[in-house]
């Protein structure tokens, strides 16, 4: 049976991070907005998350999710005239193009092509129609209670709408998705031309990807009655954290593109990613068994870093025995750290003893069993 240990870790540790201020979150200057941690989930800032507006080409994460479900991206299928009469943005398509399915998708989420948006609904559904049921059956599956579709393209319409809180939803469920993780973070593309021969260069509207760099999704939408939407995200390699963000209604492109930035950048300052436990440092001293008075410090193999949040209270968790058993060679484990904040483990390290304790001689049995009779007649 392992006994828990519990400790707090140095004051050192945490004087740093209760002297670094962290300022209030960044106002947007749309509507709405949301920021979230993508690891716990926990809410760092909003305004009316969930609130219902129109969303504009954020509706094609939607879009490309139902698309998914249909199987086989490399299916080859036709584009129907319904999609050359869409008008706004464009995959540069042409009724009666054949192309896959995996290039229409590419063309709907780089290019946010709404001609390329009605190409898929045909092809997975048959009709535009019944492919908004399929979005709509969908959202209700993920528990989206603000959002309601009326088209695949995300053009204004009556009761087409969504909130910043049901768009993270979405958010999240395309950088679930291998491929689609993949193609959000990337900037420009090329889908085969309508001919069959060249190719179609299609650049993202998102300008968070270029001026943050580690911005890596999701998408964007603009229209006259959503104004300027962005569903965003971005992963800090330092500190092995990601963070969504999502704001609608913003006056325009850059302005959107700004104050998500703004927005992930102060998530980043939130957290800190400090050695809590040098290499070396022993954490706790066991008792040997079987031989009185000696001890063995546990200490780390290796420095222990952790991903914390600035201004909340860290601690150690040691799991080791109650007592060594010798003989205890240098570097053997016996047991392990964790540290830990709001009740989560965020770092573990296994301990190694840190010096070498030979099996107990006749001598140390004897003391041992001395103390052991002392210890019933006391």
């Amino acid at each position: 049976m392992r006994n828990v240990l519990r400790a707090a870790l140095l004051a050192a540790l945490m004087a740093p991070a209760a002297a670094l201020a962290i300022g209030p979150a960044p106002t947007p200057s749309g509507t709405s907005w949301l920021l979230v941690d993508g690891q716990t989930g926990e809410v760092l800032a909003e305004r009316d998350a969930d609130s219902a507006r129109p969303m504009a080409s954020t509706t094609k994460m939607m879009t490309a999710l139902v698309a998914l479900e249909a199987g086989d991206l490399d299916r080859v299928v036709t584009v129907v005239p319904a999609a050359g009469g869409v008008g706004e943005s464009s995959a540069g398509l042409r009724p009666g193009q054949r192309i896959t399915l995996r290039d229409l998708i590419r063309g709907l989420m780089i290019g946010s092509g709404n001609d390329a948006a009605i190409a898929i609904a045909y092809a997975v559904a048959g009709s535009e129609a019944e492919f908004v049921t399929r979005m709509n059956d969908k959202a209700k599956e993920m528990g989206l209670t603000a959002t309601r579709f009326s088209n695949p393209h995300g053009l204004d319409e009556p009761g087409h709408r969504s909130s910043p809180r049901d768009l993270l939803v979405l958010g999240r469920a395309v950088m679930k998705e291998p491929f689609l993780r993949e193609l959000v973070g990337q900037r420009t593309i090329t889908i085969p031309g309508p001919t069959g021969s060249g190719r179609v260069r299609l650049e993202s509207e998102n300008d968070l990807l270029s001026i943050m760099p580690d911005a890596d999704g999701i998408k964007t939408g603009h229209t006259d009655g959503a104004g300027y939407v962005l569903v965003a995200h971005a992963t800090s390699s330092r500190l092995g954290r990601d963070f969504y963000a999502v704001v609608m209604g913003e006056p325009d492109r850059a302005t959107r593109a700004a104050d998500s930035k703004a927005l992930l950048e102060w998530a980043f300052s939130n957290y800190a990613r400090p050695v809590v436990i040098p290499r070396g440092r022993s954490v706790v001293d066991l008792p040997v068994q079987g031989v009185p008075g000696a001890t063995v410090a546990l200490a780390p193999a290796t420095p222990v870093s952790a991903t914390v949040r600035v201004g909340k209270p860290v601690s150690m968790r040691v799991v080791a025995p109650g007592m060594a058993e010798a003989p205890v060679r240098r570097g053997q484990r016996v047991g392990r750290v964790e540290v830990v904040q709001d009740g989560a483990v965020v770092a573990r390290s296994a301990l190694l003893a840190t010096q070498s304790v030979d099996a107990p001689g006749f001598t140390d049995s004897l003391k041992d069993a001395f103390s052991g009779i002392g210890s019933v007649f006391s």
